[in-house]
């Protein structure tokens, strides 16, 4: 099997776990803040525990690869974006959130930060784990990002 079908296969691997978690998370948590904390943490979790893959997530193992590779990672989080936005939407709908709520914005943002842990972990040598110090940064984002009323 050649190259880029080997990492196909990973980036598909990659995909079902990941959002098959992300299907749990929405059937057992009841509100927009818990699923969407859920979710950054199995993301974070995820890289923690697979760094190889991590560095698939991050493209550093895809330089000089196929475009189509490369593409698939660029979907993948582009899938994980909308879902986060998919999330606060219905958070609004329901009254979690208030009206006019910038859900693109705020999904956006969970997604660079938790793309940025995961920088900092490939980048680091996998020295700097993805979930260090993630509760207090969680609590800084969410604050903001879910305001009590």
């Amino acid at each position: 099997p050649s190259k880029a079908r080997m990492f196909e296969a990973l980036i598909e691997f990659i995909e079902d776990t990941v959002f098959g978690l992300i299907n749990r998370i929405l059937d057992e948590q009841p509100t927009a803040q818990a699923r969407c904390e859920a979710i950054l943490g199995v993301l974070l979790g995820f890289a923690a525990r697979n760094p190889g893959l991590s560095r698939i997530l991050v493209g550093d193992a895809l330089t000089g690869e196929n475009e189509r590779l490369r593409t698939r990672i660029m979907q993948f989080y582009d899938r994980l974006e909308t879902q986060l936005k998919q999330i606060l939407r219905e958070a609004e709908s329901k009254g979690e959130l208030p009206i006019g709520n910038p859900s693109a914005a705020a999904a956006n943002l969970m997604l660079a930060t938790v793309e940025g842990r995961m920088n900092q972990f490939v980048r680091s040598g996998f020295s700097q784990a993805p979930l260090e110090r993630w509760d207090q940064q969680w609590g800084l984002l969410s604050a903001s990002l879910f305001p009590t009323r």
